[in-house]
């Protein structure tokens, strides 16, 4: 299905032309993850920065289920989104496929796929628990035509940054995909199970930090700030924060950076200690296990009340 075309990519220059691949895009399963990459697709405002990796999405294939989400995609972009009642209707109109299913629902979903795909597709998993072997295996697709992906909302926005399994970039590895990736806000390329299972990590604690923001709301609020500026200067402080720790976050030591320049004996170099005294990083570190061994599927992540 994938064809290739010219696009002019700027008006400074009449011969500026590049040959951009056209690939059409499907997702198995529209739920919150699979809403924010075909969103990150389907704007507008990003079809440069596709351009920059080299493709120019065609059109944007997703199931039905979940109905509101598939509903909203389909309004928002009517001229590229296609909503259907099967995925073999997905597989069919896409070259890459995105599969964004409940773990329990995976095995079943890809059987009824059997004899579906062809070379030419390519697998991407946003299912926490898969493995990138038992995905070959079940659709019989090319080793550099199967991957696994995690990924957080803010994607939508071209924001945050994706992990992907294995290495695309490599010698005969995948034409597109980590490209792509680049452009919608970043990529990490994972050589192994073990080093994709630990990148996970991090992501699992979105929550964590937006429970930190709303109990320093609440704090707020409890000392006399009205709900709508506490919950304004929150967000703004802790946008003010990220934005600062983001610049130069190539460098390993930005974090230590940061740390080193709170004023000595001031507010922050007080909270941190106490913080720290208090064995609030024991606990993430804790709690970074526990979510480590459930996505080796050696516990359930839970940890001792």
């Amino acid at each position: 299905m994938s064809t290739t075309k010219k696009q002019k990519l700027s008006n400074d220059d009449d011969n500026d032309v590049s040959t951009l691949l056209d690939v059409s895009v499907g997702f198995i399963g529209c739920g919150t993850i699979a809403s924010a990459i075909a969103t990150s697709f389907a704007k507008p405002e990003h079809s440069e920065h596709l351009a920059n990796a080299g493709v120019s999405v065609s059109t944007i294939s997703v199931t039905q289920r979940s109905e509101s989400k598939s509903s909203k995609l389909k309004a928002n972009f009517p001229n590229v989104v296609s909503v259907y009642e099967t995925a073999e209707e997905v597989v069919r109109n896409s070259d890459l496929v995105f599969l964004c299913v409940l773990p329990q629902q995976v095995d079943e979903m890809l059987s009824a796929l059997k004899g579906v795909w062809n070379d030419n597709h390519t697998l991407v998993s946003l299912v926490s628990t898969s493995k990138v072997e038992d995905l070959r295996t079940k659709t019989n697709l090319p080793t550099n035509r199967v991957f696994k992906m995690i990924c957080l909302p803010p994607i939508s926005n071209r924001e945050g940054c994706a992990l992907l399994q294995p290495p695309a970039s490599v010698e005969n590895g995948h034409p597109y995909l980590k490209n792509i990736f680049d452009e919608l806000g970043g990529c990490v390329e994972c050589p192994n199970d073990e080093i994709m299972s630990a990148m996970m990590v991090p992501t699992g604690l979105m929550g964590t930090m937006y429970g930190i923001m709303r109990n320093n709301r609440d704090w707020l609020i409890k000392k006399g700030v009205s709900p709508s500026d506490a919950s304004y200067f929150v967000s703004r402080s802790y946008l003010s924060m990220v934005s600062d720790a983001e610049r130069n976050c190539r460098e390993p030591q930005r974090f230590d950076d940061l740390i080193e320049e709170q004023t000595p004996g001031g507010l922050n170099e007080q909270t941190l200690h106490n913080i720290e005294q208090q064995g609030v990083f024991d606990a993430y570190d804790n709690s970074m296990d526990a979510t480590f061994s459930r996505l080796q599927g050696k516990s359930d992540g839970s940890l001792p009340k």
